[in-house]
């Protein structure tokens, strides 16, 4: 038990950034399924503009 509260704010921070990566990951994939660009910029100049979509 006394681990556990040593280490509190360690299992805080990872279970912080652990929940924002598996919402990017989230994001992304409805981005994807939606048919919108999930690369942050548009296809028209993207020379795999026919291939990722």
């Amino acid at each position: 038990m006394d681990w556990l509260f040593n280490n509190l704010g360690t299992i805080i921070v990872a279970l912080v950034v652990a929940a924002v990566v598996a919402l990017i990951i989230i994001n992304h994939f409805r981005k994807k399924k939606q048919g919108k660009s999930t690369c942050g910029c548009g296809c028209a100049d993207c020379p795999m503009k026919n291939k990722c979509h």
